[in-house]
């Protein structure tokens, strides 16, 4: 029997997006922070109807982006 927790990381690890509390756990922020990057334009987000989703490419290009400027993600 596989637990839980192996299942949610074999999901997570085939995952094309991620929720929001996924989604701020994966870039190491507060999922206030995330909502706060989402509403300034810094994160994009993809609406299928009350879903929010993450994608996983638009995560790893804004943790990219800050390291080349040398920034902190600050809450």
């Amino acid at each position: 029997m596989v637990h839980s927790f192996y299942r949610q990381r074999e999901t997570l690890a085939s995952a094309i997006a991620l929720r929001p509390r996924d989604a701020a756990a994966a870039i190491g922020v507060s999922p206030s922070t995330l909502e706060r990057l989402t509403k300034s334009g810094e994160i994009t987000v993809v609406k299928i109807g009350r879903v929010r989703l993450y994608e996983l490419s638009v995560l790893e290009s804004f943790l990219k982006s800050r390291r080349a400027v040398g920034e902190e993600v600050t809450a």
